[in-house]
């Protein structure tokens, strides 16, 4: 289906965003941790999508990020989480947190969680301890380096030309999870490559 959206917020509630594309508004379901982060009203912004069909129920979901989008369709996956218990996780662990619960079997923080049992928290775990590596892998890339780091300085550079930052991070990331072994000038001239497609 698609990928993204891009255009710019019309408004924002507390589970919900709305977006206009050439005319069209879009409504889109998001976690609050998402909500957070995709800016304000009248920003422009690219915001990850599914499209759901459910019971003659058409409804997107809109996610900050690709780790979670990807964590929420193997959440839906999962017999007895559906698309309210999936966003409702993810509105109260960000992607690294809820990483760290699978990585450490950490059910009581899961079961705490509205809607979740103690036998839907076992699946959960179950699940995600092999899927969780390659989720683990792009975080890190963020979360491990210090200070003025590749990552840092390519965020800052891009910044200067005009692009906006919720829109760089995600292919910064993506660019260096795939190799770390770059130079600021490599780094800054594949993210263009793909912000100018």
């Amino acid at each position: 289906m698609y990928s993204y959206i891009k255009g710019k917020i019309i408004r924002k509630t507390t589970s919900t965003i709305e977006i206009e594309v050439n005319g069209f508004g879009f409504e889109l379901l998001v976690s609050l941790n998402s909500l957070s982060k995709l800016g304000e009203v009248g920003d422009e912004i690219i915001i990850y999508t599914i499209f759901l069909f459910r019971d003659d129920n058409f409804q997107v979901y809109g996610f900050a990020t690709q780790d979670e989008r990807e964590i929420f369709q193997e959440l839906i996956k999962i017999s007895g989480i559906g698309p309210k218990i999936a966003l409702a996780i993810l509105s109260y662990l960000e992607v690294s947190e809820f990483i760290e619960v699978v990585k450490t079997n950490d059910i009581k923080k899961l079961v705490k969680l509205p809607g979740i049992g103690r036998k839907t928290s076992e699946r959960i775990l179950l699940e995600f301890r092999e899927k969780i590596k390659k989720f683990d892998k792009v975080e890190k890339v963020e979360v491990s380096m210090d200070g003025k780091n590749l990552y840092e300085e390519a965020i800052t550079a891009l910044s200067v030309l005009g692009y906006q930052e919720i829109r760089v991070k995600n292919i910064v990331k993506e660019i260096i999870s795939k190799s770390n072994k770059l130079t600021i000038e490599e780094l800054l001239k594949q993210t263009l490559k793909v912000l100018n497609k």
